[in-house]
């Protein structure tokens, strides 16, 4: 008794040293990370607002020229009539005049500045000089600040058009933008001066704040001047500052579409932060870890004599399980696939903007890496595919030459220190490209790579690929040898058995799940293709595999990229297939997206909006349930997230339906969802779904989904 008393003491009391030391790396970690993890957030916030701002802004210049080229095109005597239909066609223009170099207001409507301030203000006079400007807010003649665009009207001399912007209307155009819980955004002038700010501080904007100016004689703004300052000098980056007794953190950056010089910041409440309460969640976790630990070493030492009766009667039970567990295996994937939707989707977004070089390899890394889980995640979800006797192929057009290239990069670090030789034998009339789902086919090869090496301690793998053409189809074909341990001849029948591994006693130090040549001749299959093998015990194996492929080309892969391949020295220079997408403008379109997830909103939202659509997010069905019952905006289609608390995508779009109306009944409903089971995507057909797009987002397959259910061709020709 005594013993087991000072042995349960003992396991105790290192217990809780192991979870206290853990702890304590835990929270230094964690407090370096969500220092990290929070910056990268905002700066991210940041680049996807700069993106909205100049876009804005852009388009606001293009009106206002617009607008003078209609001027220029009329005679004098008329200018006041266009400036009123202007006005009505451009509503978001508050007021409108052409100014004289030296006679000031000929003609004008609306609120404008006071001609003073108007003729003064430094960007205004560019106008005069072939620019089109836009002024930082201006006092107007009804006591109130207004922005201001100018822009030359060619061939009427000194003479330039200007129109006026309500002091709020930037601020509302980034209103739309979430922050933690009270975060805000804020736009400021070339010399520190707020012009925006969705803290709906309307005095701020009117009384033209300024902190770099508040802070020489106010000390307690320093800490927020002096990311002003960082601001005003063009910088990008991160800053802290406290104001209000509340600690801020700020990504700022310039407005790359403004050359006037202004910024914005992002500002996160630090209190408000996601990872505010990790720390305590830590001490926690330890606390409760140490009890059941505690717990758990009582109940041990009182039934350390169970028999191991029981423990088979457990086993079996834990046997009986397995599909329960296939089915748990199916729904972390569909966990895992939200945030890895996130990590992907936003890298290929930035993936297509022009970054600096090492900014663009982070990404890229980071992109494949995410990929490369993401195929970790497919695996996963194979299983429960394969049981469920449902695996469906996605057909793309493919590069070869990186496919191979792939396929080689993976497996030659499987060699590891053995004495192998590892060749490469391609056909030199080998298409450059082929159509096909190209995931899968990296799935045969590396399977049967994978085994090459796995199973050969010295000697030779080659991978021989060869084609033939019938016509609008490549047959494509693969030999993997090897001179590994071979099979025997009763066990060649039992290679693609689910879940077997063949001569398990002699290959016990092999690790494997037995399941990957079972895939294999699925997918084999599923291409009209057929798999075979040949060995000979203690020398060697073959694994021949032929698969249907898409033509796509007659050119074959140039010869210097053959030889780098067969040297292993192929540089993928290709761009990403994302890059080459010509996206249509569908700047006619306005669609709804529904996603409880922020994050997964900004990423369908900026996928999209490469569309140059509008793009309208709600984080809740029942938010989409009344804009369609209110029938205004009328949207061209809605992407509807499955998986949201309180309401979920399938109810909500049956709610929609029974609508009763033709908008309700014939909208196209895309299901966007990370629930990719087998028979998922029948399943949302079925409940009034017109299309299902899984997570994470496949560029090609939502451009497809956007050409045929959002693409309006009449409308593109009006």
């Amino acid at each position: 008794m005594l013993i087991r008393i000072r042995e349960t003491f003992i396991i105790v009391f290192i217990t809780f040293l192991i979870i206290l030391f853990s702890i304590l790396i835990g929270i230094t970690y964690m407090q370096n990370s969500i220092k990290k993890s929070q910056e990268a957030d905002l700066l991210l916030s940041s680049d996807i607002a700069d993106h909205f701002i100049s876009a804005e802004i852009s388009l606001l210049k293009l009106k206002t020229a617009g607008i003078a080229h209609d001027l220029s095109m009329s005679v004098e005597g008329n200018w006041l009539d266009v400036l009123i239909s202007q006005e009505e066609a451009h509503p978001e223009f508050s007021g409108m005049a052409v100014l004289d170099i030296e006679r000031g207001f000929l003609v004008s409507s609306g609120v404008l500045p006071t001609p003073e301030k108007l003729m003064d203000d430094p960007f205004v006079k560019q106008a005069f000089h072939g620019r089109t400007v836009i002024s930082s807010t201006i006092p107007s003649m009804q006591e109130d600040v207004v922005f201001c665009l100018a822009t030359p009207i060619h061939g009427s001399g000194d003479r330039i058009l200007t129109v006026t912007l309500e002091r709020m209307y930037f601020a509302k155009k980034i209103s739309s933008f979430v922050i933690w819980e009270n975060g805000h955004i804020f736009i400021d002038d070339s010399e520190g001066t707020i012009i925006a700010n969705t803290l709906s501080r309307e005095v701020w904007v009117q009384n033209r704040h300024n902190f770099v100016r508040l802070a020489q004689n106010d000390k307690q703004f320093e800490s927020i001047a002096s990311v002003i300052r960082r601001g005003v000098n063009r910088e990008t980056g991160v800053g802290y500052f406290t104001i209000g007794g509340v600690d801020n953190i700020c990504a700022f950056r310039p407005i790359s579409g403004s050359e006037e010089g202004w910024f914005l910041g992002v500002v996160g409440h630090l209190p408000e932060s996601p990872f505010r309460n990790i720390d305590i969640g830590l001490v926690i976790v330890g606390m409760v870890c140490f009890f059941l630990s505690i717990t758990a070493v009582i109940i041990a030492s009182i039934f350390i004599r169970r028999s191991l009766k029981e423990a088979a009667l457990l086993k079996e039970k834990a046997e009986s399980n397995s599909k329960a567990k296939s089915v748990f295996l199916a729904n972390m994937s569909h966990e895992m696939r939200t945030p890895m939707n996130v990590i992907v989707g936003l890298t290929d977004l930035m993936l297509e903007e022009e970054k600096p070089v090492n900014v663009k390899e982070t990404l890229e890394k980071i992109n494949t890496a995410g990929n490369t889980l993401m195929g970790l995640i497919n695996d996963v979800l194979d299983i429960s595919k394969v049981e469920a006797g449902r695996i469906e192929l996605m057909p793309v057009q493919y590069d070869v030459a990186s496919l191979l290239n792939d396929i080689v990069t993976l497996n030659i670090i499987r060699i590891e220190e053995k004495p192998i030789i590892f060749k490469l034998d391609i056909n030199e009339n080998m298409p450059s490209s082929l159509l096909g789902d190209d995931l899968r086919v990296k799935q045969i090869l590396n399977n049967l790579l994978s085994n090459a090496f796995k199973y050969t301690k010295e000697g030779t793998v080659t991978l021989s690929v060869n084609c033939q053409h019938d016509n609008e189809y490549v047959w494509v074909s693969f030999y993997i040898s090897d001179t590994g341990i071979g099979i025997r001849k009763e066990n060649i029948e039992k290679l693609f058995y689910e879940f077997n591994q063949v001569d398990t006693r002699a290959n016990r130090k092999i690790e494997g799940t037995g399941l990957g040549l079972s895939i294999t001749k699925k997918f084999v299959e599923m291409m009209g293709g057929e798999i075979s093998v040949e060995s000979e015990y203690g020398k060697g194996s073959t694994f021949r595999v032929r698969i249907r492929q898409g033509f796509t080309t007659d050119k074959p892969i140039d010869k210097d990229t053959l030889e780098s391949l067969r040297s292993f020295h192929y540089s993928d220079k290709k761009k990403r297939t994302n890059e080459k997408l010509l996206r249509s403008d569908l700047s006619y379109a306005k669609v709804l997206v529904v996603d409880d997830f922020q994050t997964n909103l900004d990423v369908a939202a900026g996928m999209l909006r490469k569309y140059k659509m509008q793009v309208d997010c709600v984080t809740s069905g029942q938010e989409s349930i009344d804009l369609i019952t209110a029938g205004t905006p009328v949207y061209d289609a809605i992407f509807m997230d499955h998986m949201m608390p309180e309401m979920d995508g399938i109810e909500a779009v049956k709610i929609i339906r029974a609508l009763g109306t033709k908008y309700a009944e014939n909208i196209p409903i895309v299901a966007m969802t990370a629930n990719v089971v087998a028979g998922n995507e029948q399943m949302f057909l079925d409940n009034g779904f017109n299309v299902f797009l899984p997570k994470p987002f496949n560029v090609m397959l939502l451009d497809s989904i956007v050409q045929r259910w959002v693409r309006d061709k009449s409308r593109e020709k009006e």
